[in-house]
């Protein structure tokens, strides 16, 4: 696996590497789920040991649940660093270093367990990364950041539901994040690509909030197209031609072209 979303860093602290805070994903082909009703408020939770910051075990209230129709093992997966020593050793004194820095009030907590968090994940360690990421929540709740970084994770174990959940959270506490929404919406139509109700009701929520805007409506018009819904997806293409002003639009042309052939 690699990673290929750009990371969004807190700038200055040390040697952080790359992958430390901000929106880790990995690159991977999924089978998509069937479509049903999992994201309920049928739950299960996963013990979770204290953090070791006294501000983020105070405010601590629970693990993000794990959602019942999905089954999971917090355990080691193949991490995109696993069998890279040099990669290894990096993260791990990566994970020193944000441990080192816990707690002293130079940087937010918050954004510091998102780093411990994506670096256990590239190490390939479900548990831990779990663990730090519901830590970071735990500080604060009405970020989204933590949701989106939980949600690839439970992507790449599997957990199709829970992420889900996740990417819903992220983009109803913090509503004005594109990116957010464009996270969410790429997983959707990739996942749970025949969930109509679903993934309406998630570009119902981004346009409500922004809008048209052409990368979602790319999206959009992609997932028309799997759908046979050749008419509705070129028109969806026309507007992100027209939102794309300056911009070279040869390839929407040649898209448009080709799907008009097929209405």
């Amino acid at each position: 696996m690699s990673i290929t979303k750009k990371q969004w860093l807190a700038g200055g602290i040390g040697f952080i590497i790359a992958v430390s805070i901000g929106i880790l994903k990995y690159e991977q082909v999924k089978t998509p789920a069937t479509p049903g009703t999992g994201d309920t408020t049928a739950t299960t939770t996963l013990p979770i040991t204290a953090a070791t910051s006294t501000t983020s075990a105070s405010a601590y209230t629970g693990p993000f649940p794990i959602n019942a129709a999905d089954a999971i093992v917090l355990g080691s997966f193949k991490g995109a660093y696993v069998g890279n020593e040099a990669l290894t050793a990096q993260a791990n004194a990566d994970i020193a270093h944000l441990n080192g820095l816990m707690g002293k009030g130079q940087y937010d907590d918050y954004d510091l367990y998102n780093g411990l968090a994506n670096d256990y994940s590239l190490l390939g360690d479900g548990k831990a990364a779990y663990q730090n990421y519901n830590r970071a929540i735990a500080i604060h709740p009405k970020k989204g950041l933590a949701y989106v970084n939980l949600a690839h994770l439970m992507d790449i174990l599997g957990a199709r539901y829970t992420a889900a959940d996740a990417y819903a959270k992220a983009t109803t506490i913090e509503a004005g994040m594109l990116e957010y929404h464009i996270e969410r919406l790429d997983y959707l139509t990739r996942v749970f690509p025949t969930d109509n109700v679903r993934i309406t009701a998630a570009f119902t929520a981004v346009s409500t909030q922004f809008g048209d805007t052409a990368p979602i409506l790319a999206i959009e018009a992609k997932w028309l197209t799997e759908q046979g819904r050749y008419a509705d997806a070129v028109k969806a293409w026309e507007t992100v031609k027209m939102l794309s002003p300056g911009k070279d639009t040869t390839s929407i042309d040649i898209e448009i072209a080709r799907l008009r052939t097929k209405q």
